[in-house]
């Protein structure tokens, strides 16, 4: 692949509380921030998780409509999520299907994540793995994670919660597993 190619990366960072979404794109090894985005479905104990999750679909779909360009992304990612409980697992997977959904729209799929070594890939890349490729440290807090996607992008942009810079994060990881830019050195 020449290093000139441009590349583009969508990628989300999906809940049902505040899911984020970046655009990536990286020439020359050189990552940039395009685009960022964020929603907050009205968590009103009311409103179902089915009501929610069509809020992030509406949501994922104009941004798309926004920002999908012509000849769509290299890559269509998301962090992975292994929950324990059905508590914990539908409202997630209820804001990754809503995603899904949408992406589907204009013709996008999901990547699918494999470890190296690992036989079956996962259906996202590990939180852990992103913390660990980005700033150093699987255990890294979300402030350092953003101050990481700073420092990798050179973006100089209000990130509106950390939900945004989670997203941009993800899709950094990515590029770094695929070889794409380089893993940041210990200190940078």
């Amino acid at each position: 692949m020449s290093s000139s190619k441009l590349i583009r990366v969508l990628a989300f960072d999906t809940s049902m509380t505040c899911p984020g979404v970046a655009i990536i794109e990286v020439r020359n090894r050189k990552p940039t921030i395009k685009a960022l985005s964020h929603v907050k479905p009205n968590p009103n104990p009311n409103r179902s998780h089915a009501h929610r999750a069509e809020v992030i679909e509406g949501w994922a779909m104009m941004f798309l409509d926004k920002n999908c360009p012509r000849d769509g992304f290299d890559y269509v990612v998301r962090e992975d999520f292994a929950g324990k409980t059905s508590i914990s697992n539908y409202p997630v997977l209820s804001a990754w299907n809503a995603c899904e959904r949408a992406a589907s729209r204009f013709g996008l799929t999901f990547d699918k994540f494999r470890k190296p070594g690992k036989r079956t890939p996962d259906l996202g890349i590990p939180a852990t793995t992103v913390k660990s490729m980005v700033a150093g440290s699987g255990k890294a807090e979300k402030d350092e994670l953003q101050a990481a996607v700073r420092r990798m992008t050179g973006y100089k942009g209000e990130f509106a919660n950390f939900d945004e810079s989670d997203a941009a994060a993800i899709g950094l990881a990515w590029v770094i597993h695929e070889g794409l830019i380089d893993k940041p050195k210990e200190g940078e």
